[in-house]
């Protein structure tokens, strides 16, 4: 048994963010076996560190609050050294002198600091050197910064964006040189890592799915009209797509569909529905439970353009025995085929047809949903992911007698 810091950039408990259900499953399957302890930041929304569960499954549990949330000072200060400095945003708006205090008194008591994200590596030279180090790779973020670039249309976002890409780019390569070992989310997201580090040992440890919680509704599929599409806006891959989608392909499906309806799951702050197609769109907001809703709707879309890793509300939507219409990048790495288990397509015209095709065809919804919960069940079950995790792990104690 080792000890374990886990470093996480907000509460993983209760996860209402699709990076927080990786995180808390991870870090479950650690604490089976070994003692961990988490340090988090802690942002506004979050719940208390003394949330019962997170204490019970953790050794100890400490937080600090983000002071770029709650100073305008702080946040000025992150940006400026973001424009200054070597380290990209993403990584200055973590700057916290008590975060890194409670790190290095935690961090020399400990067997293996495990980063949850890469911002966090900020705080990297608070680790004694001879402390192996283990990097879970969300995703690839300067590719996400890239796609994000190629995409963005207001010209100050995309100037500013343009001015990170270096930066964080050279951060993420210095962090994947620094690590003993990297867990990517997919295959895809190893090869690009594998290119800024090479020497350093990378494991697919992909995202999963709670299958006996998520179950199809055991009834026929929903409405064949009726569209949900599950992610929160504070996310721009989710923005991006779900605008996409109300812009250019929803008034498509409309034309030939007046009864087509779209439901919006997820915090929606700030999103803006256009009026063509403002009497066919509901904004369902947050759900405590988004399972009944997601079964309602008779078709799952996933109209990203941009992002990486391996997207949990895909693979929910798999257990749920959904059928699906996404774009390629909306489900890269998943193991989904063409025709099989869903649709594909990436531009207005091709998604919107896909969607209208599957509206007239319920044989085909049901055919699709069962495919896609038989993929869940043979690749994305947590438990079988947690023994993968623990197996690198087992690998990287191995050489202090642990394990």
């Amino acid at each position: 048994m080792a000890r374990i810091l886990v470093l996480t950039s907000r509460l993983p408990y209760p996860p209402t963010e699709g990076h927080q259900l990786r995180s808390w499953h991870l870090l479950r399957a650690l604490a089976s076996r070994h003692d961990v302890t988490l340090l988090s930041f802690r942002r506004r929304d979050d719940a208390s560190d003394e949330e019962p569960v997170l204490r019970d499954a953790l050794e100890a549990v400490h937080s600090v609050p983000i002071p770029s949330e709650h100073s305008r000072v702080a946040l000025a200060r992150a940006l400026l050294r973001s424009q200054t400095g070597r380290e990209p945003f993403i990584a200055t708006k973590y700057a916290s002198s008590a975060f890194r205090d409670t790190l290095r008194t935690l961090a020399r008591d400990a067997d293996v600091v495990h980063f949850d994200m890469l911002p966090l590596f900020a705080h990297v030279d608070c680790i004694p050197a001879d402390v192996p180090i283990v990097l879970n790779a969300h995703n690839v973020e300067h590719q996400l910064l890239a796609n994000r670039i190629a995409i963005e249309r207001r010209p100050w976002a995309r100037r500013f964006f343009a001015g990170q890409a270096g930066r964080l780019r050279a951060f993420e390569q210095a962090a994947c040189l620094r690590a003993d070992a990297v867990l990517a989310c997919s295959k895809d997201d190893a090869m690009e890592l594998r290119a800024l580090a090479p020497a350093t040992p990378m494991t697919v440890i992909p995202n999963g799915v709670d299958l006996e919680a998520n179950r199809p509704a055991g009834r026929p599929p929903g409405d064949p009209c009726r569209m949900v599409f599950v992610g929160q806006m504070g996310w721009f891959p989710n923005r991006d797509g779900i605008e996409w989608f109300m812009r250019d392909v929803l008034p498509r499906i409309i034309g030939q569909r007046a009864d087509a309806r779209l439901v919006v799951v997820g915090k929606s702050q700030g999103l803006e529905v256009p009026e063509a197609v403002r009497d066919h769109v509901e904004l369902a907001g947050f759900v405590p439970d988004l399972r009944p809703v997601v079964h309602d709707a008779g078709i799952y879309v996933v109209p990203l353009r941009a992002g990486s890793g391996t997207r949990l509300k895909v693979l929910e939507a798999m257990a749920l025995g959904k059928a699906i219409v996404t774009t390629h990048v909306g489900s890269e790495g998943i193991a989904l085929e063409a025709g099989r288990s869903a649709l594909y397509a990436d531009d207005a015209e091709g998604f919107a047809q896909a969607v209208l095709d599957l509206m007239d065809a319920p044989d085909e919804v049901a055919r699709l949903g069962r495919e896609a919960r038989a993929q869940a069940e043979r690749h994305y079950g947590w438990e079988a992911i947690g023994r993968d995790l623990l197996a690198v792990y087992d690998r990287l104690l191995a050489p202090r007698g642990e394990g």
